[in-house]
């Protein structure tokens, strides 16, 4: 199995480290707060995002959607287009769910799946739902930790 990876994120570096496509909009506009939160983005940027992601969509087969502003209801921005030109068996991950959702199908600890056949996961519990991924990932960054502390004794385990 294989995957084509594509990831939204403020360093480059970070996502060619997974082997993904980084999509860069041709806008400038500082998406931080200056506290290490994100910003609510002007119209003018938000517009030239859903282009961007209106093309991916009939590409990808995974969205992972994750906009969620501290104190705030999620953004919902008009995916409705975007989902119906996706390919059957296509998925959506809602990580916003839990504060409303970013996608307007989702619904807050459902699967829904769209009149084209795209499922839309709300759940609200992810992590809860994936105990035994999580405690493999907690004790993979444990080991790299050790790694990188203890750089002149490595063993295997």
């Amino acid at each position: 199995m294989s995957a084509r990876l594509t990831l939204v994120l403020k360093s480059k570096s970070r996502s060619r480290v997974w082997g993904a496509e980084f999509l860069e909009l041709d806008f400038k506009e500082e998406a931080g707060s200056g506290d290490g939160y994100a910003k609510v983005m002007s119209e003018a940027f938000i517009k030239a995002e859903m282009a961007l992601f209106a093309a991916q969509a009939k590409e990808v087969d995974i969205i992972v959607t994750t906009a969620l502003i501290p104190g705030q209801t999620s953004a919902e921005a008009d995916y409705r287009d975007m989902v119906d030109s996706m390919k059957a068996g296509s998925v959506i991950v809602d990580l916003a769910a839990q504060n409303g959702g970013n996608c307007e199908y989702t619904v807050a600890n459902q699967v829904v799946t769209t009149d084209n056949g795209v499922k839309v996961i709300g759940y609200t519990d992810l992590p809860g739902r994936l105990p035994t991924q999580s405690s493999q990932l907690y004790g993979t960054n444990l080991v790299n930790l050790r790694s990188c502390l203890c750089k002149e004794k490595r063993r295997q385990y």
